[in-house]
């Protein structure tokens, strides 16, 4: 249907610009062929002549509205009865004003030119010849003072038999030509179409990845996989284009079978399909081809989510056609959903081994120090305490003396080693701010690389904040001064980090060329900041974003600090 209506359209656009330069001619023609006729030499009253000119002018007019009126037509006996008609008129203009030596012969040109263009070869060559024998009758009855045969008549006019006959055969070539050229821009135009149905197709996916991909970064900020499934979930709908989405987490921790889905279906499909999947999960894992599972109305297209080392689960979407008619677009997109998903999972699986390796490597090293060193003291005091207890009574005053001074110099230097021990262990009490030398040296590292000038301060105990939040400031300083020097041009900015018992404050200004705010909502606004949005966001916290074209911007960015908050009622409770 779609193809028919851009066919339709492509005609119709050649046909008006075709009518309108045939249009063009009939005016010429009928200009020129009428100055011809009032001033030459047939014997007749100017009044009659301009009489004459002037009907011709209205007949002119009239055709071309009739043209006109019709052109959304394609050929049709319409058009021949209008062509037929307009030859005939001519002929009957060819009476009063000379016959074939009547400079109106040259006005027969626009049906010969219509018919040769829009209608078959036969009527074309048909009317031509009509007009031609009623043209030649017309001058052997009544302009034929030698009484000429029509033999002789036809050898005086050959030359111009000639022309008529090369023109319309020129006039055929050329719309053959044209036609064919029209065909081809018609293909080109539906090419086009194609192309850029398929182009927002691309767009369109490309924003929902980068919305996922903000997302994602965002909630593996708070270490959250139940989080991370709902939005596969919902981020399989929105890019297969369909209304609902799934994802079945494998070897889930939750009690009971637990499936995340974007859209709410019965409770009776939805056990029904945990259900079957439960029954082929083992064989899906080893392929990675698309499975279909049926259950009553509903029809799900599913693909496992694995990567070389481990299995996570299932995804998949419900389709309205059957299973057969399954979109292939919508296939790949679950596929390379699918693999977008492992790769995720296998980063948030390896994050969370690194962190137990460093917790274990930790341990190990803590217990090392204290059996090589606090241990083998404790143990010498507790051997000479042994001693002292046993000894005591044969031992004498400065002897005794002697021995405790010893033990004491032992328990001191037991005090030491561990006091050693633990400051290595805590940043906070070794003096060393890991946190805060991080976001200096990424904001360092930044400035020398682009020239910018970066003034970065922090006021507060960093170790109140928990890990997952530091992570997100971090992410929000990297995105926030990213954009301020890859958008706003700027070349200075300014980090305050603001930390308190009960709130985190965080302000990022610049310089920079600055931004309407009117488009900080709308769903195409930039990745850095739907990014700084989702994370602030997560953290229950409020953003606040000014700027003006030309004047640089400001973000302000609070948040609560639950660390502090939850170890306090914790306290409280004990």
């Amino acid at each position: 249907m779609k193809d028919k209506t851009v066919n339709s359209i492509g005609r119709l656009d050649f046909k008006s610009e075709e009518l309108k330069i045939i249009h063009t001619y009939r005016y010429f023609s009928w200009f020129f062929t009428s100055l011809f006729y009032f001033f030459g030499n047939l014997p007749s009253h100017w009044i009659f002549k301009l009489s004459v000119i002037v009907l011709l002018y209205i007949s002119v007019k009239i055709t071309i509205e009739i043209y006109n009126r019709y052109e959304t037509r394609e050929k049709n006996d319409m058009e021949k009865s209008f062509i037929f008609i307009e030859t005939i008129g001519i002929i009957f203009i060819l009476l009063p004003t000379g016959g074939v030596n009547s400079p109106f012969i040259w006005y027969a040109l626009n049906p010969v030119l219509i018919s040769a263009v829009y209608l078959s070869y036969y009527f074309s060559w048909f009317n031509l010849i009509s007009y031609l024998c009623a043209s030649i009758t017309t001058s052997y009855f009544f302009y034929n003072p030698t009484k000429d045969s029509i033999n002789i008549i036809l050898s005086k006019h050959s030359h111009l038999i000639l022309i008529f006959i090369l023109i319309t055969l020129a006039v055929q070539l050329l719309a053959k030509l044209s036609s064919q050229l029209r065909n081809q821009s018609i293909e080109l135009l539906k090419t086009n179409i194609e192309l850029n149905k398929a182009n927002m197709e691309l767009n369109k996916s490309m924003e929902h990845i980068m919305s996922l991909y903000q997302t994602v970064e965002a909630i593996t900020s708070q270490d959250n996989k139940n989080k991370i499934y709902q939005t596969f979930a919902e981020y399989t709908a929105k890019l297969t284009g369909t209304d609902t989405g799934f994802f079945w987490p494998k070897d889930c921790d939750e009690v009971g079978d637990i499936i995340y889905i974007s859209n709410t279906i019965p409770k009776t499909v939805e056990d029904t399909l945990i259900s079957n999947i439960e029954e082929i999960c083992n064989d899906t894992f080893l392929s990675n081809k698309i499975f279909k599972i049926s259950i009553e109305d509903y029809n799900f297209n599913v693909i496992s989510v694995k990567s070389t080392s481990k299995s996570f689960g299932l995804m998949g979407f419900k389709t309205d056609i059957s299973p057969s008619e399954i979109i292939e677009e919508h296939v790949n997109k679950l596929k390379f959903l699918s693999e977008l998903s492992a790769i995720i999972l296998e980063r948030f699986h390896l994050e969370g081994i690194t962190e137990k390796l460093m917790i274990s490597e930790e341990q190990n090293r803590i217990a090392n120090e204290m059996h090589d060193s606090v241990a083998q003291e404790l143990f010498s005091i507790s051997y000479a305490v042994h001693y002292i207890i046993e000894n005591c009574k044969r031992m004498t005053n400065p002897q005794l003396e002697e021995k405790l001074h010893s033990l004491q110099a032992s328990a001191h230097s037991a005090m030491k080693e561990l006091r050693t021990t633990i400051y290595r262990l805590s940043s906070r009490k070794g003096g060393e701010k890991s946190f805060q030398s991080s976001i200096r040296d990424y904001l360092q590292n930044v400035s020398k690389l682009n020239n910018v000038d970066i003034k970065f301060d922090i006021k507060g105990d960093e170790e109140s904040v928990s890990i997952s939040k530091k992570r997100g400031i971090y992410r929000i300083v990297c995105e926030a001064t990213g954009n301020a020097i890859r958008h706003g041009k700027c070349k200075f900015i300014e980090v305050d980090l603001y930390i308190d018992n009960r709130i985190i404050e965080l302000n990022i200004s610049d310089n920079g060329e600055g931004f309407e705010t009117n488009q900080i909502n709308k769903e195409d606004a930039g990745l850095g900041l739907n990014n700084m949005k989702r994370l602030v966001e997560l953290f229950d916290g409020q953003i606040c974003i000014n700027s003006e074209l030309g004047g640089g911007a400001t973000i302000n960015i609070l948040m609560p600090n639950t660390n502090i908050i939850e170890r306090k009622e914790g306290d409280l409770a004990i």
